[in-house]
């Protein structure tokens, strides 16, 4: 395999790639690029439904306080997901492959913790998740997933410019599920960019050979010689990816609303780039386009992101020239 020598039956990194990102990021690009590596099985998502139910239920009040029953049906599919991840990664061994998943670090986080953020008294057990023929597992991680699962795929980072990330993300959320506002729990929890940093940093706490790959949308959109190196640093064949594709329809209009631009696009759009946007300018079309009320706390969270955008833009192992 191109890049880095194949990891060892039992190494770190062992079973793939991880793609680990924020919604409205440009991973459907990214996905899209890297859908014909060689040797992979690429998929994801895996925790989406599970992440999804605790998002949509964050006003239905403090998760100590619902039945036993609702709250373990909750329970239970983040179980669900981690099986087929499980599974996929089960049936890339089979077939003689490893995987290419994706997955937004938000999903990732536990239920209790995505209400304890909301209702900061309330009290629930932890959800833990177990690896399958691992009788003891350890949780020093910032998610619901063993450290086990973590360490067994090299991470890659995706990240993007919080002044055109987050009001994507309102238009494709109020799309799909009615109009939403910025300081709405659910917007709350995925407008920003902490969930990303704090498994950056405990990735590189493990130490080992696991140091995660930061790659910014503006770098998959501009600079060819970055997802080249990215792919090398990480057991992807740089003369793979897919830079050309065919338009396709998406029957699911609550999925179309998050795949639009990906489905209706022949190749990578130049002018998606976040090089040379002003926040401020920006910000008085927030307010036209959302209310002077949202559009101002849709710049709150651009502001309060900023801080954990510009420090992993500073750990990219890939330096492009042409963002100077």
């Amino acid at each position: 395999m191109p890049g880095i020598p194949d990891p060892a039956p039992q190494g770190e990194g062992r079973h793939g790639v991880y793609l680990l990102t924020n919604p409205r990021s440009a991973s459907n690009l990214f996905q899209k690029m890297m859908s014909k590596q060689p040797g992979y099985q690429n998929s994801g998502y895996k925790l989406f439904d599970a992440g999804f139910a605790s998002l949509s239920q964050l006003e239905k009040g403090p998760l100590g306080q619902w039945p036993q029953e609702e709250r373990k049906a909750l329970y239970n599919a983040y179980q669900a997901g981690f099986d087929s991840l499980q599974d996929e990664i089960e049936d890339a061994q089979k077939n003689g492959k490893q995987v290419f998943l994706k997955e937004h670090a938000l999903n990732l986080a536990s239920p209790d913790k995505m209400f304890t953020h909301v209702y900061s008294s309330d009290k629930v057990e932890p959800l833990r998740l177990h690896e399958r023929g691992l009788v003891n597992s350890s949780y020093t991680n910032p998610t619901c997933l063993p450290d086990s699962i973590l360490l067994s795929m090299r991470p890659i980072i995706q990240i993007r410019n919080p002044i055109l990330m987050y009001p994507s993300m309102v238009r494709a959320v109020s799309k799909s599920m009615g109009t939403m506002r910025p300081r709405q729990p659910m917007l709350e929890f995925i407008l920003t960019l902490r969930h990303s940093r704090a498994l950056y940093d405990w990735y590189l706490d493990q130490g080992g050979n696991l140091r995660p790959q930061v790659l910014d949308a503006d770098d998959i959109i501009n600079d060819r010689a970055a997802v080249r190196h990215v792919c090398l640093m990480t057991g992807l064949d740089p003369d793979a990816v897919l830079y050309e594709w065919e338009e396709r329809e998406e029957p699911d209009p609550r999925k179309a609303a998050f795949l639009s631009t990906i489905n209706a696009s022949k190749g990578i759009i130049p002018s998606l780039a976040a090089k040379g946007v002003d926040f401020e300018t920006e910000k008085e079309k927030w307010k036209a386009e959302f209310g002077e009320e949202d559009g101002e706390d849709l710049a709150k969270a651009v502001l309060a992101s900023m801080a954990d955008y510009k420090y992993l833009l500073s750990k990219r192992t890939y330096i492009s020239s042409k963002r100077d």
